[in-house]
């Protein structure tokens, strides 16, 4: 056995039936006019469509939020009556599920098949998202009860456990019946698992798809650098300026049978699945979220083994494609490893249509491409100029139509892509059906009867006004029409039936019913239909030679069953944003108790006072940065890292939250307290990544009774270059802010060592004398010494960089260097240990070491530093890689004699540039060897 699952039919699997519910198409002729016309469901957001969504002004304010999404109409509305609900079932009931019960119901009348009658086993293999429904209505309405569990109710009607149940019990079908869940691949995986069905013999006919929607659809989202959210609210798969996608909503079902059964039938078929392949990437990838060349290749080359064919016969992929800057890259790699050919082949992608539809993307994929392979027309792709320029269209057999194309030999074959976040990878081969023969025109002259019925007169009259409207449209054989009315079809107890010889005959009584009410003609069938009898196919015409064919569906009658969500009880903490000005004592009384919910929950807490210490309760390095982006998501304010540990307590946070959000804040000093004490200050410089929480685990261990003072990377500094000098000058006078007269302690860790050098040799020049200068593992500057490094140069070893400090997430060799700071930290935000950090900390991150690299490149120090200075030596080399790319000069400590006036002392300590500082058994010791340090200078 392989890794992948694969469908290896016998025979293959015909598509019979298909149905759509998305924005702006709720048929597939609706859908296939859009595609072709390059339609795009995306719209901009009203102020009161952001007043309906709840969307507060702090949200709606902030200068990332991105107004604009794709809405399906009417996810309030519901024929309940239709399918025996009552309204309060109806109203309690995940519109996802609703929605996707009505599609599956056109799905199968698409496919001839009429619900409740349907011959043999047929089963339901189905995919929703997250009930957001249920979140954000029912649970925040008087339905949610006493908030400690759900109602049985409640509970069916919006766990995704239910959803292909309730088809199978709503419509009587009795075969194997699952929710199928893979995150984003999930419907594409309930087709293999259908295919599977199929195969073994645990049903004769299956439905497959997906539903997702999500509620309120009017809010637009957040964008954020790097992340998978468009900044614009456009979705560009392929493109030069991708920058994400945008949520869709929408279903999609699929009907499918053995092509032998279907053939046999006289089914109408769009297309036929060759094979299918699923699998899942494992490890090999940087992170859980993250995708994978070799996995989705695997997946690929599976599929097209089970199929059979030929990777040069297939003319059109619809891609997973995202639209994101690295997930296009890699889904166009792992195709051209998996297919090795060289014809043309086109790609594309109906999220820049619609967004991504997540648990439904995959059968809307497929519907496209069943669409594309029924009608031999490739409609264009939207949202596309020129390439992403690390997909090599040029190099390779993939092109980007932004035309329709009509190909200029058959298409015959065309594949489907859907991957899931976590790593499950779907992809299916469908191949085009021809019909095997020419059909024989009825021998008989007799007249053909078609019958039309519905649950109540309203519905009947838009059956015979949808049935009118097709005719318009096309001139179908009567045969065919009876075929399908007759058998295809449920017959309610309001009913409408005419013997016609000609479409225009059909057409005049159509007229007849519809101007002046005449249900039937004179025909005794056409009455005994009327009358409520059962007619046998026999009595419809001559059908011998008739197939199904796909005609308008049942027309619902739906209302609303909506529970909103009760809106919150006025607070002033409820949308503190919302007002600009104001006095931030006020506010920051409602903050703080908020605050200290967000920590407790963050830090496992029973209880935090208002003035307990972040960090004396347990917060480190990587629990600061969860608590930094829980108050910006909170309170849509900036806040830095290193003014986060300033601050420490959540009265203290409370108060600047409060100052931020009316407008009185001033700007924060830069200086941070790594500790309280008493006796003389160590001044401590950061390294090159701008951030002070080493030094937080350092003081931990250090007996030291002073206090511990670090300084923030200058946010005034803006995106200029900046030099060491400068820098030191800043921090001098800093520093004397604190602590007027020497002396001076000063330490610094790697950068942070040069830094505090420069620092020392001012205060010298200032007629300042320096008590001890502390280097942990900083370089001598004749390391430094050399060329710059460019851009593209720094981007490409940041990758290795980030391995040295969280090592186990080395670059994955698949990938080309990142090229922008941008794609550097999509590189990055899926490593395990980031996950909870924001990409504007990663950008800073990135920039900020850039910076200060290149200031140590360009700085030599012009004097020299008088009084005892330490060098604490990592007993481990500096990883060469890393270094090399880097242009550092690997040299002894003991270089920094030429630079000191006095003694120099070295002192070994166990680990490596980064392991000394980041390591868990080896900080206590690196704090002990400085201790002793600290010691020796005050006897």
């Amino acid at each position: 056995m392989t890794e992948e699952s694969v469908n290896t039919m016998n025979e293959p699997v015909a598509i019979v039936g298909m149905a759509v519910r998305l924005p702006q198409a709720r048929t597939l002729d609706a859908f296939w006019h859009n595609l072709l016309a390059g339609t795009e469901a995306v719209r901009e957001f009203t102020p009161a469509d952001l007043d309906e969504a709840g969307v507060p002004e702090r949200i709606r304010n902030h200068p990332n939020h991105v107004p604009r999404g794709v809405v399906l109409e009417d996810v309030d509305h519901f024929d309940a009556s239709f399918f025996g609900l009552t309204p309060q079932e109806a109203r309690v009931t995940d519109p996802q599920h609703r929605v996707f019960l009505e599609t599956a119901w056109h799905a199968l009348e698409d496919a001839g098949v009429a619900p409740h009658q349907a011959p043999g086993t047929v089963g339901v293999f189905a995919s929703c998202s997250l009930s957001t429904y249920l979140l954000n209505n029912i649970l925040k309405s008087e339905h949610a009860g006493d908030g400690t569990e759900l109602s049985y109710p409640v509970l069916i009607g919006n766990d995704k456990d239910f959803l292909a149940t309730r088809i199978s019990y709503r419509l009587g079908l009795t075969g194997p019946s699952q929710t199928v869940q893979s995150a984003c691949s999930s419907s594409l995986v309930a087709l293999h698992q259908a295919l599977a069905a199929l195969r073994d013999g645990d049903c004769d006919m299956a439905l497959a798809g997906g539903v997702s929607i999500t509620v309120p659809q009017t809010g637009g989202h957040l964008h954020k650098t790097g992340g998978i959210a468009s900044a614009d609210g456009h979705c560009r798969p392929f493109d030069q300026a991708a920058g994400g996608t945008l949520r869709g909503n929408g279903a999609g079902v699929v009907v499918l049978k053995r092509l032998s059964d279907a053939l046999a039938d006289r089914d109408h078929v769009y297309a036929v699945v060759r094979g299918s392949a699923v699998n899942n990437d494992g490890l090999d990838k940087i992170g859980f979220t993250a995708p994978s060349v070799r996995g989705q290749a695997r997946a690929v080359s599976a599929a097209l083994a089970s199929s059979g064919v030929d990777p040069e016969t297939i003319g059109y992929i619809e891609a997973h494609g995202t639209g994101t800057a690295l997930g296009d890259p890699i889904e166009v790699k792992a195709l051209s490893q998996a297919h090795n050919a060289r014809s043309a082949c086109a790609l594309g992608s109906v999220k820049a249509n619609l967004g991504h539809l997540d648990a439904a993307a995959g059968v809307v994929g497929v519907i496209k491409t069943a669409l594309i392979l029924h009608h031999q027309v490739i409609p264009p792709q939207i949202n596309f100029s020129a390439p992403n320029h690390r997909i090599p269209l040029e190099r390779s057999r993939f092109v980007v139509h932004t035309r329709a194309q009509v190909p200029d030999e058959p298409l015959t074959h065309a594949a489907v892509s859907s991957f899931g976040l976590g790593g499950t990878n779907g992809h299916c081969v469908l191949a085009r059906h021809t019909p095997p023969t020419a059909r024989p025109a009825p021998s008989s002259t007799a007249p053909y009867v078609l019958l039309l019925s519905a649950k109540t007169p309203q519905a009947l009259e838009r059956q015979a006004r949808q049935l009118r409207s097709y005719l318009d449209r096309a001139t179908p054989r009567l045969d065919d029409l009876a075929f399908t009315l007759g058998e295809g079809r449920t017959h309610f107890d309001e009913r409408l039936a005419f013997a016609v010889r000609t479409p225009d005959e059909a057409r005049a009584a159509l007229d007849d019913y519809l101007e002046r009410g005449i249900p039937a003609g004179d025909h005794p069938v056409a009455a005994a239909f009327v009358d409520g009898q059962h007619i046998p196919p026999e009595r419809l015409g001559d059908l011998d030679a008739a197939v199904k064919l796909s005609v308008p569906a049942y027309p619902f009658e739906p209302e609303s069953h909506w529970i909103a969500p009760v809106p919150p009880a006025p607070a002033a903490a409820q949308d503190t944003a919302a007002a600009p000005t104001g006095d931030p004592g006020a506010l920051s009384a409602d903050i703080q108790a908020e605050i200290i919910a967000i920590l407790k929950k963050l830090l496992g807490a029973d209880t935090i006072g208002a003035e307990d210490d972040f960090f004396d309760l347990g917060g480190d390095s990587l629990t600061a940065v969860d608590a930094v982006n829980l108050l910006r998501d909170a309170y849509q304010v900036d806040i830095d890292l290193d003014e986060f540990a300033d601050l420490r307590t959540p009265r203290a946070m409370s108060e600047h939250v409060a100052s931020l959000l009316s407008g009185t804040a001033s700007a924060w000093s830069g200086t941070v307290r790594v500790r309280e004490g008493k006796g003389p200050h160590l001044f401590l410089l950061y390294p090159a990544g701008g951030t002070n929480f080493c030094y937080f685990r350092l003081a931990e261990h250090l007996s030291h009774d002073g206090p511990l003072t670090a300084f923030s990377y200058p946010k005034e500094l803006g995106d200029g270059e900046v030099t060491i000098r400068e820098l030191a000058a800043l921090y001098v006078r800093q520093m004397r802010a604190v602590q007027p007269h020497g002396p001076y302690r000063l330490a610094g860790y790697s950068f942070g060592g040069n830094l505090a050098f420069e620092v020392a040799l001012q205060l010298q020049r200032a007629g300042e004398k320096t008590d001890g200068l502390y280097l942990f593992d900083a370089h001598p500057p004749e390391a430094y010494v050399g060329e710059s490094l460019t851009e593209q140069e720094f981007l490409a070893a940041f990758p290795h960089l980030m391995a040295s400090v969280m090592p186990g997430t080395e670059p994955q060799p698949d990938l080309p260097a990142p090229r922008t700071v941008q794609e550097a930290v999509q590189l990055l935000k899926n490593r395990p240990d980031w996950m909870a950090a924001n990409e504007q900390d990663f950008l800073r991150f990135i920039t900020i070491w850039r910076r200060n690299h290149e200031a140590l490149k360009g700085y030599y120090p012009d004097g020299k530093v008088r009084g005892r200075v330490v060098v604490f030596d990592a007993m481990e080399a500096h990883p060469e890689k890393e270094v090399g790319m880097l242009r550092i000069k690997l040299l002894g400590k003991e270089h920094w004699r030429k630079h000191v006036d006095g003694d120099l002392h070295t002192v070994p300590v166990p680990g490596n540039h980064y392991t000394m500082f980041t390591q868990e058994d080896l900080v206590p010791r690196l704090a002990a060897a400085f201790q002793a340090e600290l010691d020796t200078a005050g006897t």
